[in-house]
């Protein structure tokens, strides 16, 4: 009887460039494919052949008799007992007990790697290599690798975790010894190959050694292998050389090829390979039953032996194209599989039975959708006690009449069932499937598949999962979870839940084109949301896209504090809790449910979305709605001076909406809607937005982009009136910047608009108290209205002499408003001129080294700025109303009470005005002037010097050019100083410091000096430190002097003290008469699946 290896005749067909095929067709691929593993083992076993193993491929493979699972660290551990067998990277290994570690690295599947450690111990035997070196009086052997693809680990038992520690987890808990694979507790002799020590048979081992004979039996350190080194073994003539071969005999002529212990055949791969010629009288007749552990290649026919016609596109599996096909194995060493194959000619099928435990491993697995697309499943591994298959007759494969992809059939399996796909793993007692139907049913499954949106997983559990139907599953009596233990400590237990994998159309978001988008959702009835393995929620229905990792709730915070006190928020999905089956594609709606034990109950909902299109207008879309209530029963406390204030109004809220949508490829439309119930709301329940998000403003804006031009059609409505602000009604605005003149001499600029505004100051508060404190209105406001033109034109002449570059320029203006400050019409004329120059400057000095201040070469640039600005207006900007604001509501809040506070009564300081100090700094120079109000006779000049030293560091020959020190200095010059800066030629001057001492420390530093009488002068100074994963702090003093003295030391720690816990820490601390400010600490505990 011949036994043969065979590889593939052809390379699998080129895969397509692009996107891969959506994903609802992976499970039909994935359960096709145990029907091909199952066809090439009736093909083998017709031919009564046995194939020889290949070339490695590094994988990790660990069996036994059983094995216990469970998590240890965060590692998958598995404790292997009776018969232990361990093929790894360094060989072959047997022993009575196995401890296999399993960690997996990188975030993403392209870095996703392993690593495996494993711990023996018990008559450790090694038959393929020469020895296996142990620690004297400690007959435990342990390796570690790095494997890039997941280990295998099976038993014909699989057990929960052990009810004892196993001792082997003691060898990774001590420090390791070096060894020839890193962390393992060996150190291997000099001699060592891959890891194992060498000795010849008849030799003493080395001093403090244990070794393996040849025949694998381990002797004890120092001691003898079997007298005379004889090693039993069954006598086996060799393969001779293929016909016609040139490969000379390695033996002397005459003589017999010695024999050869029985064992692993030598690594033989890449060729056809023939044994046991019945013409060179070698016969070698095996039972009809796969090996322990040889690799089975695919047979040496083209895998699809008739092609499916171009009209008639069917779902096609792909099989060899990689180093390896199809591997068959016994699934444990107790007892081989056998394979029984039975043709039924009369009902056109070939019935297979497997028995003993038997495992297929397939690689390179691709799948071809009927659209002719591919993509790849990677490796399918199958595992199982026995299995039952009722294929179509073998005879049509074998001779070509018919193709793998015309296959039909059922499979039937049971005994522990472990299928493997990529990272997708699934356990089941039993498990049924017809292909023609697709339709299937598995007993008892757990099934673990990582959800790539989130970086997690997803295991479902369930005593019957149902195939009803292409990419439609049910689960009956299910839990599903995203957790990762053993036990979970949270899940979704359900009566039934019905899974569609599906694709419906959508739009590529990088290339606007139409597209099918996979759509994965779960539906379930009568569901318990577990925490702790306590239920605590009840619902009928549920109803989620995969996408969303949590249930129902999406988060919980708790808080207490003196002005709100024992706060819940609850955050709830409502797709889920609605029952939607298929909620839009990049919209998350959530339900607010929130109480306050000092103010009351609250309830509010969100909703964001991100989406290629909104309402059938194709184009990408963002934005949001909030909206929050609640019935205030207690007073207000916003700080000093507004002590237990009265809320105006009993029911409090706001509604928050904010919406940007491209249309085509030059059209935005920007909408704006902010709804406040009253003044102080903002400010005591969403303190951080109210300091620095932007205001609640209503508007809409559509905006047209041609090239360097942007028309902008506007309107905004009053919806506050408690707030200063300016309604538009609406305004038409054109910009033009940097367009070409005369051949690039010169380039213009320009801004133009016209539209009708109506100013309106603020109402007074109802509090008598706040509302003596901001009864003067701040310069600028007015109640004024009118049609307001403008239109400014810039042109400027780019000139380079030398090394220096020069931008003369000059710009008018002119406008008209319908009332100014009186409630007159009135007319401006602005003239601007100036010119702007740089010159920047450089030396490079390779020869500077010092390894205290971390230097090796040293680079200085620098650049000269400087600007010289002339403006003549026939009006003085006080004369407008600010119709443009400045600042937004919270600064203007804070200005009125703290002109109160220091002034009294107006007229309020023309040095602390938003107007004066935006034209001091040049504002009205730029065509795009947010502003144009802000504008009046100017003379200033500019001047800075911006200096950057860089150095190189890094390991040598791996150096990078880093900052080592920065330092800029601006400052304006005031030739009319009386008139534009209060008397005092210098004007406002800024410093930035930064010296890098290292990678991670760092000292910073900034100023800024106003040089008239009560300017302000502000400095600071700190050391910055980050170690990315780890922590940051910072340390430093605030020097402020001007309308306000205050010196205030500040420091931030954030640190993460282990895998669990996080501390962070926030002190300032004022010098002056505040005294001490406050202490922020916080001890974050990292679970699983929750922050606390």
């Amino acid at each position: 009887m011949e036994v043969f290896s065979i590889l593939p005749r052809h390379s699998p067909p080129a895969r397509p460039a692009g996107p891969s095929e959506p994903g609802r067709r992976r499970a039909q691929a994935a359960n096709r494919a145990l029907l091909w593993v199952l066809t090439f083992v009736c093909i083998f076993s017709l031919k009564n052949a046995e194939s020889i193993a290949q070339e490695s491929t590094g994988a990790i493979d660990a069996r036994a008799d059983s094995v216990f699972r469970w998590n240890e660290s965060g590692n998958e551990a598995y404790l292997l007992e009776g018969r232990c067998r361990l093929d790894s990277p360094d060989g072959l290994l047997s022993a009575d007990q196995l401890l296999v570690l399993v960690e997996p690295l990188g975030r993403t599947l392209e870095e996703r790697r392993w690593r495996v450690r494993v711990s023996a111990t018990g008559h450790l035997h090694s038959p393929r290599l020469s020895g296996v070196p142990l620690v004297p009086n400690r007959p435990v052997w342990s390796g570690e690798w790095l494997t890039p693809t997941r280990p295998t680990v099976d038993a014909p038992l699989f057990r929960g975790p052990p009810t004892t520690r196993p001792k082997l987890l003691d060898e990774w808990a001590a420090p390791a010894v070096a060894s020839g694979s890193p962390g393992a507790d060996l150190a291997p002799s000099s001699n060592t190959a891959n890891g194992f020590a060498s000795t010849a048979a008849g030799a003493v081992a080395p001093a403090g050694a244990a070794v393996a004979t040849a025949n694998g039996e381990i002797v004890p350190a120092g001691g003898m292998p079997p007298a005379g080194g004889v090693v039993p073994a069954q006598f086996e003539l060799p393969a001779p050389a293929p016909r016609g071969s040139d490969v000379p005999s390695l033996n002397p002529p005459g003589t017999l090829n010695p024999p050869r212990p029985i064992g692993p055949e030598p690594i033989r791969g890449g060729m056809i390979e023939s044994w046991g010629d019945p013409a060179d009288g070698t016969p070698r007749v095996r039972a009809m039953q796969p090996p322990v552990r040889p690799e089975v290649v695919a047979p040496d026919v083209p895998m699809m032996p008739a092609q499916t016609p171009a009209n008639d596109a069917r779902f096609q599996l792909l099989v060899g194209g990689g180093s390896q096909s199809v591997e068959i194995f016994s699934r444990g060493t107790a007892m081989s599989a056998q394979i029984e194959t039975v043709d039924r000619p009369e009902a056109n099928e070939t019935v297979v039975v497997a028995r003993g435990g038997l495992t297929v491993l397939v690689r390179d697995v691709q799948a071809q959708l009927p659209s002719g697309q591919l993509f790849d499943l990677g490796t399918v591994s199958l595992s199982a006690d026995r299995i039952v298959a009722w294929l179509p007759l073998m005879s049509g494969f074998l001779s070509g009449e018919s193709s793998l992809s015309d296959a039909e059939g059922e499979i039937f399996l049971e005994g522990n069932i472990v299928f493997r796909q990529g990272e997708r793993v699934i356990y089941a007692d039993s498990m049924y499937y017809n292909v023609t139907r697709q339709y299937g049913m598995v007993l008892g499954a757990e099934a673990i598949t990582p959800m790539l949106d989130y970086g997690g997983i997803v295991r479902l559990k369930a005593d019957v999962l149902q195939q009803v139907s292409r990419g439609e599953f049910i689960a009956f009596d299910a839990a599903v979870t995203s957790s990762r233990m053993g036990v979970p400590r949270y899940w979704l237990q359900s009566e039934q839940l019905r899974f569609s994998d599906q694709t419906r159309p959508g739009v590529d978001p990088a290339t606007g084109m139409p597209t099918q988008v996979p759509h994965r959702v779960a539906t379930s009835r009568n569901n318990f949301v577990y925490v702790g393995g306590v239920p605590v929620l009840y619902w009928p229905r549920f109803s989620s896209d995969l996408k969303v990792s949590s249930f129902y709730l999406t988060g919980i915070n708790f808080r207490r504090d003196s002005i709100f006190g024992e706060q819940l928020y609850l955050d709830w999905d409502m797709f889920q809790l609605l029952g939607f089956d298929r909620p839009p594609d990049g919209v998350e709606w959530l339900l607010s449910t929130d109480y306050l034990n000092k103010r009351g109950p609250a309830l509010g909902t969100t909703a964001r979305y991100d989406r290629n299109d909104f309402f059938g207008i194709t184009g990408p879309t963002s934005g949001f709605i909030d909206a929050w209530g609640i019935r205030d029963t207690g007073l207000d406390v916003l700080g000093r001076g507004r002590q237990d204030l009265v809320p105006e109004s009993e029911y409090r809220g706001r509604i928050l909406g904010r919406h940007r949508q491209t249309i085509g490829r030059d059209w935005e439309w920007i909408a704006e809607a902010g709804y406040l119930s009253d003044r102080n709301f903002l400010d005591q329940y969403f303190e951080q937005e109210w300091d620095q998000d932007k205001d609640h403003d209503t508007n809409l804006r559509l905006r047209n982009y041609r090239g360097n031009q942007m028309f902008e059609l506007a309107g905004e409505a009053r919806v506050n009136q408690f707030y200063t602000e300016t309604q538009r009604l609406p305004r038409l605005e054109h910009f033009l910047l940097g367009s070409s003149l005369l051949n690039d001499r010169l380039t213009w600029s320009m801004k133009n608009q016209v539209g009708y505004a109506d100013m309106n100051i603020a109402d007074a508060p109802l509090d008598p108290v706040i509302a003596a404190q901001t009864l003067s209105p701040l310069p600028g406001e007015a109640n004024a209205s009118g049609i307001i033109a403008a239109t400014k034109q810039e042109v400027a002449m780019p000139l380079e002499l030398g090394p220096v570059k020069f931008v003369p320029f000059v710009s008018g203006e002119a406008s008209h408003y319908g009332e100014d400050i009186n409630g007159d019409s009135l007319t401006r004329l602005i003239g601007q001129a100036g010119v702007r120059s740089s010159l920047p400057m450089w030396r490079v000095d390779p020869n500077v080294h010092s390894s205290l201040l971390n230097v090796r070469g040293l680079s200085h640039r620098i650049e000269w700025m400087g600007e010289l600005f002339y403006a003549d207006s026939n009006t003085a900007f006080s004369q407008l109303p600010l119709y443009d604001r400045l600042d937004d509501n919270a600064q203007e809040e804070f200005r009125r009470r703290f002109a109160y506070t220091n002034y009294g009564f107006p007229p309020f300081p023309d040095r602390y005005d938003p107007r004066t100090y935006s034209l001091r700094h040049g504002m009205q120079r730029f065509v795009t002037n947010p502003s144009e109000v802000v504008a009046d006779d100017m003379l200033q000049a500019r001047l800075g010097i911006h200096q950057r030293w860089q150095t190189k560091r890094g390991a040598p020959g791996r150096e990078r050019i880093v900052d080592l020190m920065r330092f800029d200095v601006n400052t304006l010059l005031f030739p009319s100083a009386d008139r534009d800066n209060f008397g005092e030629t210098i004007g406002p001057t800024t410093v930035d410091f930064r010296y890098h001492l290292g990678d991670r420390v760092s000292f910073v530093s900034d100023a800024y000096f106003d040089f008239f009488s009560d300017g302000l002068r502000s400095i600071s100074a700190g050391f910055r430190t980050s170690r990315p994963g780890l922590g940051e702090a910072y340390v430093g003093v605030l020097s402020i002097e001007g309308p306000v003295s205050s010196q205030v030391l500040r420091s931030i720690y954030d640190y993460r003290m282990n895998e669990k816990w996080i501390l962070s820490a926030m002190n300032t601390y004022d010098f002056g008469s505040a005294g001490n400010v406050g202490q922020n600490v916080a001890l974050t505990r990292i679970g699983e699946s929750f922050l606390l």
